[in-house]
Order: structure tokens, then C-alpha cells, then sequence
């Protein structure tokens, strides 16, 4: 398996926090292959749009039952809820930040940076 780049962890970001916004929001879930990483100088820009959209949808939260079974990103009947899905997000994320944190250690280390 490759080591994945920075590039490619941000793109995992967007397409599983987007695709985890567009759930509670009533979108069908975009394909993988519909979301594009934005290269370089866009990135950080993306990632703080989704940043606020997920801000919004953990605000519409407010007041409802988060122990209802969540359809993302758990397959049907596994008894998941809303507020494991909340969880999730940012474990997945911790994990990412602390991966591309990782590469960019290897990389100063390497003396490439």
C-alpha cells in the first residue's frame, strides 16, 4: 500500500466530511469520484467551508433526540446513532490531522522542508 500524501489525506477529508454533511441535510450522498481535491491553494479554504457546514448541522442538532439511528456512516439496522455519528467525525478527523501532522515530520526530518 502507498503512503498517502498530504494531498491526498485533505482530499479523504473533504470526501468524507462532505459526504457525512450531505446525510442530515437531506442531499444524496455525492460518489467519490464526484469530489475533486481543489490542489494547493484552495485546500484550506475547502476545508473550512466544510468546517462550517458541519458547524451548522451540529447547530440544527440542537434540541433533537441524538439517540436515533444514524444512516451515515453506519450500514442499516447496526443500531449507530446520531451521536455516534458526531463522534465519529471527530475521531476520523483527530486521526487525519495527526496523519498529515506525521508527514510533515517525516518531511522536515528528511530535510525537504
Amino acid at each position: 500500500m502507498p503512503v498517502p500524501t498530504i494531498a491526498w489525506l485533505g482530499w479523504h477529508i473533504g470526501w468524507w466530511w462532505g459526504v457525512t454533511v450531505d446525510h442530515p441535510r437531506g442531499r444524496p450522498p455525492r460518489a467519490r469520484e464526484e469530489i475533486t481535491w481543489p490542489g494547493d491553494e484552495g485546500a484550506v479554504e475547502w476545508l473550512r467551508g466544510l468546517c462550517a457546514r458541519w458547524s451548522a448541522v451540529l447547530d440544527d442538532l440542537e434540541g433533537t433526540d441524538l439517540d436515533v439511528e444514524a444512516p451515515f456512516p453506519w450500514p442499516e439496522g447496526s443500531g449507530f446513532t446520531v451521536l455516534d455519528t458526531v463522534a465519529w467525525v471527530n475521531a476520523e478527523l483527530m486521526k487525519n490531522v495527526a496523519e498529515i501532522g506525521q508527514l510533515r515530520l517525516l518531511r522536515a526530518a528528511s530535510g525537504r522542508e
